[in-house]
């Protein structure tokens, strides 16, 4: 399990006041999936998060109903990620945009093949 159950230990000491408290028992596999995600959601308030990157994949691959209910949403929008990430949605577009031009090599051929040229 992650985190050598650190992460299970602080949530039953420390965070009885939580907006989403989550008790573990065996046969609640809700309960330890939505501890998961709460952790993936964590990731949002770390320093040098690829937020596009993040959001995506909460998009794609995140049960909407658990990311939702853990953020406080009805929808996952962007906008709805920049509030309750704390970031302006014009960064987030900054930030997806200057990735995008980043990826793209202008001018150079993906395969460098042609380099040992065969005469």
């Amino acid at each position: 399990f992650f985190n050598d159950f650190q992460r299970v230990d602080q949530v039953l000491r420390f965070e009885n006041d939580s907006d989403h408290p989550c008790l573990i028992i065996p046969e609640s596999i809700k309960d330890v999936q939505q501890l998961a995600w709460m952790e993936v959601i964590n990731l949002m308030f770390l320093k040098g998060i690829h937020h596009p990157d993040l959001f995506k994949a909460l998009k794609c691959t995140a049960p909407q109903s658990v990311i939702c209910q853990l953020m406080g949403v009805r929808q996952l929008t962007v906008k709805e990620y920049c509030h309750f990430a704390g970031i302006s949605q014009s960064s987030y577009e900054y930030r997806q945009c200057k990735f995008a031009l980043e990826d793209r090599v202008l001018g150079i051929p993906q395969s460098m093949s042609w380099l040992s040229g065969a005469p």
